[in-house]
Parts: structure tokens; sequence; C-alpha cells
């Protein structure tokens, strides 16, 4: 956190300084307000300054937001205080070089979604119940809206992330319905509905999942485990929406858990954690072979 002192009154302010200091409901406001300054076209200042209210929990009076803050209603020292603050504490928000949100948290800062009068339950914190069939579909259709830039794909990412709650609970612990082809219309128009900064967050969400997915590290079955190493080198498949179909066949091809449907139905983590152990196998063999040529 950014903890500061308002020299003029001496109160301490503190603000987050990252995406993850930030809380859920703070992550969604700042993509709501976002929106908002997209759609009336307001300047990235005028961004800045919103959010920096709303993170210091500033109210607007008819004097202005900060006379109680800067103990001042002299305009020109406050808004001279506001920009400084804005310059210093908020360069993290957006990406280098870019016009767009940086956001970079695995925390899942929307966890429910309304569209229309129904509610739609996202997963949890690193997608860590999702199956592997919704996550190979999700990570596919956005890969496609990345590349193709159309909205349908971004409304059928979100169907296989949010959805209905159901009496049933898959193998992954998530209570929702399974998507079939005769019911997936259904539940992309559901999709369809959501409104579009929710949607904006829900996609850079489910990408910083992705990007953490092949880069970052987690510990499965009390193991720390640098995913990185499974989607590098020659001969590993992965990626963001390429290479899962792959790695579907080939978990089935080994029957260690069940034909191609039955792996769809496993926990992504489960998955990952199979994965793991193929990697670690080929490495033994790798420097079995290479002992043998050495005699």
């Amino acid at each position: 956190m950014n903890s500061f002192e308002i020299f003029e009154t001496g109160r301490v302010v503190s603000i987050p300084s990252s995406w993850n200091e930030m809380t859920p409901k703070q992550v969604r406001e700042v993509f709501r307000i976002f929106d908002l300054c997209v759609r009336k076209g307001l300047s990235p200042l005028d961004f800045n300054i919103r959010v920096l209210y709303m993170l210091m929990d500033v109210r607007r009076t008819i004097s202005g937001y900060f006379k109680d803050l800067f103990g001042t209603i002299d305009l020109k020292h406050r808004d001279e205080n506001v920009y400084l603050l804005c310059e210093q504490l908020l360069g993290f928000l957006f990406a280098e070089e870019t016009s767009m949100l940086s956001f970079d948290s695995v925390t899942n800062p929307i966890p429910v979604v309304r569209s229309g009068f129904r509610r739609l339950y996202g997963p949890g914190d690193l997608l860590k119940d999702l199956t592997f069939g919704e996550f190979r579909h999700a990570a596919t259709s956005i890969n496609q809206f990345f590349n193709t830039k159309d909205p349908d794909s971004l409304d059928e990412t979100i169907a296989f992330l949010y959805r209905r709650k159901s009496q049933r609970a898959n193998r992954a612990g998530r209570r929702v319905p399974e998507i079939s082809n005769r019911n997936a219309s259904r539940h992309i128009q559901r999709a369809k509905r959501i409104r579009p900064w929710q949607k904006n967050l829900i996609m850079m969400w489910f990408s910083a999942c992705l990007k953490y997915l092949q880069t970052g590290s987690v510990v499965l079955d009390g193991e720390a485990v640098e995913l990185s190493a499974l989607f590098s080198g020659e001969g590993n498949t992965g990626g963001v929406g390429f290479g899962w179909n792959d790695l579907l066949v080939e978990i089935a091809k080994e029957n260690t858990i069940g034909n191609i449907d039955r792996v769809d139905e496993e926990p992504l983590f489960s998955v990952l954690s199979i994965m793991w152990h193929n990697y670690k196998e080929r490495r033994r063999n790798e420097q079995i072979a290479k002992a043998s040529k050495a005699h």
C-alpha cells in the first residue's frame, strides 16, 4: 500500500499500489469507471482523478472533492495536489505505453455477475474449480476473440466460465450445469446480456490466469511445480487457446484417466498434475539415456 500525509491537514491516507492490493469491489469500480470514461470520451486524467477519489473514499461535496482532505478551497492548490497524486500513485493501472488497463491479478474480482434477472457464478481464484473441458473451451474461445475481435467469441468464453447454479457438483466441485451442444446457445445468450465493463474485466482476469498457468508456480500434491517448465521446450504442448486439444488427446491415449470425455470432466489442476508427472518422467528418461551414452 502507498501511504502519504496531507501536509495541510496532517491526515494520513493509504491507497493500493498494485491490482493485488485492491479489494474485489475496488477492482470492479476501476473497470466501471474506465468504461464510463471511454464511452463519454473523457481523458486519461479524468479517469485517474475519478479512480483516485474512489480509492481514497472521498465523497463529492458542493465545494469540491478535496475540501476536507486538503483543508482548503483554493482550486489551483487542490488541482496541483490531485495531479501529482495521480502521477505518483496510479501508474500501475495502465500497461506501458498503452491506454489499456494492465490488470494482472489471478484472484477473481467478479465471482458473480447478473444477466438480466439471473445470477451467473464464476470459478474461483486461478480457475482452480474449472474442469479441464471448461478451461479448454474457454481458452480456445478467448484465443479466437483476440485473433478476430469477434464479440461472440468472448461471449462463448464467458459462457464456459459463468453459469447459473445447479444442484449437482461436477468433478471439480463447482455447482453449475454442464454445457453441451444442445444447450450451449442458451448459456451464450445469457453471457451476451452481461454488462460490457464486466465482460472486459472477466476477459482480463481470465487472460491473467492463462498467463500465470504457463509462467508461474503452484503447489500440486504438496510439490511446488514450475508451470513454465510444462510449456517450454521442444515437444511440449500449451499456449493460450493453442495446444490444449492436443493435450486432451495425449492424456486420453495414455488412458490414465479414461477416454476424451472423461479427461474433459477432470479438474484442471488434476490434468496439470498429470502433465507434471509426465514431464518428470521425460526428464528422467533423458538423463538415463545420456548416462547410457556416456558409458
